[in-house]
């Protein structure tokens, strides 16, 4: 009997084969495993860091509260500023800002704004009759033409801002849309993508550019001088650009409710406007709160014939001590290409219960 010692070998040829492919499958998927865990290593430091710089970022808004708790923000002359270009209406814009400033491994950039150096646009509206104010109707006007606003775009979006902002009261819609040169709420339904009129107060200063009439340039033109955010129209003269306060004083002749007028009001020229306000800003370097009184006292040495001492105490903070402040606080963390975090808050102090206390009103992170 013969016996066939080569009968094997196809089948060590197999499995030689087959070990050299798990091999490959193997070492394959230990390349992967490493990779993927490299990336994940990195992925989990880069949300790591993408969270301390967050963190960092929060600290400012912390430190900003705290310190307006305590403080008068206007009264802090080693680190308020005016930036801008400090010119025409830009002239005496107030800021606080902290550059940078070392937090753990991190640092911190810190701008504070006070929101009552600029005009609210809800106040256009009576929360409680529904009616324009005319003093701030005024005050738009005079600001968008001093900022160099087309009077016809100008006009347009003013009217659209009040049907935007008026609302039905008990119901009855007569006094909705009340404006007729303005864009009511069949248009914004008739666009190629409809939505609704809001008919009540905007929530941030970024919804004036779904009503009709605001354009890019225009938003960009006005959106350092106008606001939504105190709870009333007066302008605290302590803070607010040249601009803001010629338009505010223009408007002191101005009755707030149409058939008040006073016999002895008359328009104040541009020019007394402006000496008015750069008379406040030249008192600002030597006193950090300008109360409405001393607006007054300014008003009255300047122009003694134009009665608008009345007036002023309507659109003029009373206190010099502003309520309301936009904070940008961004954290960051690392060297070359450090990891950002950006949070834009506005804090409001004070309230009917309790005078320091301090309340975020809006928050946002990117």
């Amino acid at each position: 009997m013969t016996i066939n010692f080569h009968r094997r070998k196809p089948e060590n040829g197999i499995v030689l084969v087959v070990v050299l492919i798990t091999v490959a499958i193997l070492t394959t998927v230990v390349v992967d495993l490493i990779y993927f865990t490299q990336v994940d290593t990195e992925i989990s430091g880069s949300t790591r860091d993408e969270i301390k710089s967050r963190y960092i970022a929060k600290s400012g808004v912390n430190v900003v509260a705290g310190t307006m708790k305590n403080e008068t923000l206007e009264e802090l002359k080693e680190i308020s500023t005016v930036f801008g270009d400090q010119t025409g209406g830009s002239e005496g814009y107030w800021a606080i800002r902290v550059p940078s400033f070392p937090v753990g491994t991190g640092s911190v950039s810190i701008t504070v704004i006070d929101e009552r150096s600029k005009i609210n646009l809800n106040t256009l509206l009576s929360q409680t009759t529904n009616q324009v104010d005319l003093q701030v109707l005024s005050e738009l006007t005079e600001l968008f033409r001093i900022l160099a606003v087309d009077s016809r775009q100008s006009e347009r979006f003013i009217a659209s801002l009040v049907n935007w902002l008026d609302r039905p009261i008990d119901g009855a819609r007569s006094q909705n849309d009340q404006s007729s040169n303005g864009a009511n709420a069949g248009f914004y339904q008739s666009l190629d993508n409809p939505y609704s009129i809001k008919d009540g107060p905007l929530d941030s200063l970024d919804e004036i550019r779904l009503v009709d009439g605001m354009e890019a340039d225009f938003f960009d033109k006005i959106r350092d001088y106008v606001t939504v955010y105190p709870m009333d129209k007066r302008v605290n003269f302590s803070t607010a650009p040249k601009a803001v306060m010629m338009a505010a004083i223009k408007a002191a002749a101005v009755s707030a409710v149409q058939g008040q007028e006073s016999r002895t009001s008359e328009e104040v020229p541009d020019d007394v406007a402006e000496s008015i306000a750069e008379a406040v800003i030249e008192a600002r370097k030597d006193e950090s709160v300008i109360k409405q009184t001393r607006v007054r006292e300014i008003a009255q040495n300047i122009a003694p014939d134009i009665h608008i001492s009345a007036g002023l105490t309507g659109v003029v903070l009373n206190s010099g001590e502003s309520d309301v402040f936009s904070v940008m606080s961004v954290g960051s963390l690392g060297g070359e290409n450090p990891t950002i975090g950006l949070i834009n808050a506005v804090i409001r102090k004070g309230g009917s219960e309790e005078s320091n206390k301090i309340r975020i009103i809006s928050w946002k992170e990117r």
